[in-house]
């Protein structure tokens, strides 16, 4: 995660480790001329990288072709063209997804999605969220980069939706995401006792949440 986020490191082990890190880098005073959007976007492709890191060079590209159906590059009219998802991919995914990201979000078992199919994944208790009790972290460090990297570099779509009464989070593979200004699963302002609005008291302008 360091050496995506410009040196921002913590001497503080495993997830609360992370999350100082992650809160660390989200409210640190902005450089002259870089605006919240491009420290929003910043934080996105920090998460996208890591999470990359994570799954290791090889399995990206064997899931765009094997579970994705996007034609890799073999000199033909079809390179690129996706003709998936494939049908169980949304299913598949949901059981291997917990061997990848289970640290960081905690004991998870699948489950179906909101229309019914196979694809679903609910984290139980969510550590990130637990640990951080920040809607900024949740929405910009861990919701929007996953839809974001699932889609753009796996080819599948992907919506997380965060219980933020229950801390439970549900996973939904194949499943088309709303943007943040219209998921009715965010609520409006900070939440109850949140330490990133804490580290930013007193600057005007900045918005960590939406």
């Amino acid at each position: 995660v360091t050496k995506h986020t410009g040196g921002v490191s913590s001497s503080i082990p495993g997830i609360e480790g992370l999350l100082a890190q992650g809160r660390e880098y989200m409210t640190q005073q902005l450089p002259e001329g870089v605006t919240y959007a491009d420290h929003t976007e910043a934080q996105h492709t920090m998460v996208k990288n890591t999470l990359g890191g994570l799954m290791t060079p090889v399995l990206p590209p064997f899931y765009r072709v094997f579970m994705s159906g996007i034609v890799p590059d073999l000199g033909t009219e079809y390179d690129g063209k996706q003709f998936g998802p494939w049908f169980y991919a949304p299913a598949l995914t949901s059981i291997v997804t917990p061997t990848f990201f289970g640290f960081l979000v905690g004991p998870s078992k699948p489950n179906r999605r909101a229309d019914g199919q196979r694809g679903g994944l609910v984290v139980e208790k969510c550590k990130f969220l637990q640990e951080s009790g920040c809607k900024g972290l949740c929405l910009h460090q861990c919701k929007i980069p996953a839809q974001e990297f699932f889609k753009d570099e796996l080819g599948l779509e992907l919506t997380v939706k965060p219980n933020f009464v229950t801390q439970e989070c549900q996973w939904s593979f194949g499943e088309k995401p709303l943007p943040p200004e219209e998921d009715p699963s965010f609520p409006t302002g900070c939440l109850v006792g949140c330490e990133s609005r804490k580290a930013m008291a007193g600057r005007k302008g900045e918005a960590l949440c939406m």
